[in-house]
């Protein structure tokens, strides 16, 4: 479960260090289609769970726990993480 809080925390996308390929599709999604990055992102790790399942890979108690849980904590920690330039942090909304 430690591994998960880790990858949730999603630090090097809010820092803009560059996000990976899950990661990309799921930023690129989320604020394409105005859902949420919880929504965006269970959808692709239950598609990738699937597919990997359908290609004869494991599926234990560990990687459907991640794939159930990593989207809740993005959600949660990525604004706690986002850089902000100093034109976006004064036209961010209060809150």
């Amino acid at each position: 479960m430690g591994g998960v809080l880790l990858n949730g925390l999603a630090v090097y996308v809010g820092a803009r260090c560059g996000p990976g390929p899950r990661d990309g599709l799921m930023t690129g999604a989320s604020a394409l289609t105005g859902r949420s990055i919880r929504l965006v992102r269970t959808l692709i790790e239950l598609t990738v769970l699937a597919v990997g399942w359908l290609l004869g890979g494991g599926v234990g108690v560990g990687t459907v726990a991640y794939a159930l849980t990593v989207d809740t904590i993005t959600q949660f920690c990525l604004p706690l993480c986002a850089y902000r330039t100093p034109t976006e942090r004064a036209t961010a909304p209060a809150g």
